[in-house]
């Protein structure tokens, strides 16, 4: 029960109190809903009629006025003050009777004074104690990074502050259409699970969530708009409000708050709300925010692992093979890439020398070329035979993946005894036999590898001659592009390469001078696709 001591100090009544007993000249006490005294008894006006060593009266006698300090009807306490008759006038005679009415009347104008400073000193308590809760609240919200406690914090203190019988925070699906259930207080298993709210079918959402209104319902269980009326009386929840959960535009969500009795929320009440649901909208874009931050983080950190064990994958250095001169260079688009070279001795005197370009970038890419250059591995190393090894390679992608995963693969064998060299393309960028100035384009082969298991290839042989260069590249090189989007093209590649030759220098000289060239053309303009070139030049 409230009492007018709960927000009205004892000191302010009495200052009150003895105003008043000045004015009227009547003795005065301000007591609690159940008459006990909570103020000391105005004297003033008493000493005209009695000895100062009289006793005071008690707080309630035959003849006082009791006037009662309502409050919306709620008993808050009681002025009770002594009204002794006259000396020389009846009772009964206008006088006597203006002098009481004019008695009554103050004293109920002070408990009517008493009531508003009482409210009026509740409503500043309640606010500021708001006010801190939503400081804490804000807080709370800037050091919290997990959704899942965030939401349970912010139903919890909606509840708390509007004193309300539950609070959920329901967030828009990833397509939009479905408002799923997140976080709630107060709320049976039972209620929460009474069925799906799809954005098109609410018309309370649609003015929430599409229109970002706040949407009042008197009584959840006769309102129509309201998808599970009897579910709501069940529950036992009569009125609600519902705020839209926005961001910077970006609406999210709603943030609904049910009373368990017929309630209308007033200005300051839905204000309340709707700072509460902006502050939790702008901390759950952020935590999501920061959680797909750390996932990418993560994500970034597993592809920089896979990236590094990827270039293990790749020839520390070129073999050193009497009667060659070997040199490789790879660079990725990104930290993961679909090329990839090999060399492989096989036996004492033949090197295998394999450069792939798988279909695509990035992880996926990554896979693959991996898978290849496993099954390729495996092949070469027991069959000699090019068009089988092509084969193989072919059957194993092609059971293994999708027709649109793809590669090109170009795969030869010199035998540097005989200066022999044996070679089979599939589908990959010709590479360059340079001699005496001229270029000839390895070609022999087929298609790709990855689409068809029947396919078959053709190989070719000649023997190489001491200074013949051949360059191995993927389209990394011939697709590198200028700032008008001009690519460097095949042409400039084999024109880069005869001036490379023409300079006389070693392999790696040659690969540094085609790339030079490749830079000069493009400048500073980002690099779309996967580089590899390797050149071997007889000796």
């Amino acid at each position: 029960m409230p009492v007018v001591t709960d927000y009205l100090a004892k000191e302010s009544l009495q200052r009150l109190q003895d105003e008043f007993a000045a004015a009227l000249r009547l003795p005065i006490r301000i007591c609690a809903p159940d008459g006990e005294p909570v103020t000391d008894e105005s004297t003033i006006g008493r000493a005209d009629r009695e000895p100062p060593a009289a006793q005071p009266p008690t707080p309630r006698a035959d003849g006082d006025e009791d006037v009662p300090i309502l409050l919306e009807g709620e008993l808050l306490g009681r002025i009770v003050a002594s009204v002794p008759d006259e000396a020389g006038a009846a009772p009964a005679s206008d006088s006597a009777a203006a002098a009481a009415t004019g008695a009554a009347r103050q004293l109920r104008l002070m408990a009517s004074v008493i009531a508003r400073r009482w409210n009026r000193q509740k409503l500043l308590r309640t606010r500021i104690a708001e006010l801190a809760t939503m400081y804490r609240l804000t807080a709370e919200f800037t050091g919290l990074r997990d959704l899942r406690d965030l939401m349970d914090l912010v139903t919890r203190t909606v509840v708390e502050i509007l004193g309300a019988k539950a609070c959920t925070i329901r967030l828009l699906n990833d397509r939009q259409t479905e408002l799923m259930i997140e976080a709630a207080a107060g709320l049976s298993p039972e209620y929460l699970d009474k069925g799906p709210i799809l954005l098109s079918e609410s018309r309370i959402d649609q003015e929430v969530v599409t229109e970002g209104q706040t949407v009042y319902i008197a009584d959840m269980a006769a309102d129509d708009r309201v998808l599970y009326p009897e579910e709501a009386r069940r529950e036992g929840i009569v009125s609600g409000l519902s705020a839209p959960l926005a961001y910077k535009g970006r609406r999210v969500g709603a943030l609904r708050v049910y009373m368990a009795e017929a309630h209308e929320f007033d200005w300051y009440e839905r204000s309340l709300l709707g700072a509460i649901a902006a502050q939790a909208a702008a901390a759950i874009v952020n935590a999501r925010l920061y959680e797909e931050a750390v996932r990418g983080a993560n994500l970034r950190r597993h592809v920089r692992l896979a990236g590094e064990v990827q270039r293990r994958m790749f020839p520390a250095s070129p073999p050193q093979m009497p009667g060659l001169d070997i040199a490789a260079t790879y660079e990725p688009c990104f930290e993961l890439g679909g090329d990839f070279y090999d060399f492989r001795v096989l036996g004492e005197d033949n090197l295998g020398a394999a450069v792939c370009d798988v279909v695509g970038k990035g992880v996926r890419a990554s896979l693959l070329m991996a898978s290849i250059r496993a099954s390729l591995r495996a092949h070469a190393a027991s069959i000699y035979d090019m068009s089988e090894v092509m084969a193989r390679v072919n059957r194993d992608l092609c059971d293994d993946t999708a027709i649109s995963d793809f590669a090109t693969l170009f795969y030869g064998v010199i035998d540097t005894r005989q200066r022999r060299f044996t070679y089979t393309n599939a589908g990959h960028n010709p590479p360059l036999l340079i001699r005496g100035g001229q270029i000839c384009h390895l070609t022999t082969g087929g298609g790709v590898l990855g689409v068809d298991p029947s396919m078959s290839w053709r190989h070719d042989t000649m023997i190489l001659e001491a200074g013949d260069v051949v360059l191995i590249h993927t389209d990394g090189l011939t697709d590198a592009m200028d700032f008008e989007e001009n690519h460097f093209g095949q042409r400039r590649v084999e024109r880069a390469a005869l001036a490379a030759v023409g300079l006389g220098g070693g392999a790696d000289e040659i690969a540094r001078h085609v790339l030079w060239e490749m830079r000069r053309f493009t400048g500073l303009q980002t690099r779309i696709d996967d580089l590899t070139l390797i050149a071997i030049k007889v000796l």
